[in-house]
């Protein structure tokens, strides 16, 4: 049985400073934002990025942004 890894996750937290910590932190293991930050209010950590694993994935906009 073959497995793969995933290649797309999404971070939360609580507040946007957070999370774009968090950001920063995760392009130093090649994962890069794919989308803007999304607040959900019903969610128990509101602010919320899809990231995609892999050099250059993404927005390239974006990613210069954060």
């Amino acid at each position: 049985m073959i497995t793969k890894k995933p290649n797309k996750k999404i971070l939360e937290a609580k507040t946007r400073d957070k999370l774009n910590k968090q950001i920063k932190a995760e392009a130093r293991s090649h994962w890069y934002p794919i989308s803007d930050i999304k607040f959900y209010d019903h969610e128990p950590k509101p602010y919320q990025v899809l990231m995609k694993l892999g050099k250059g994935a993404g927005n390239n906009e974006l990613n210069k942004t954060i």
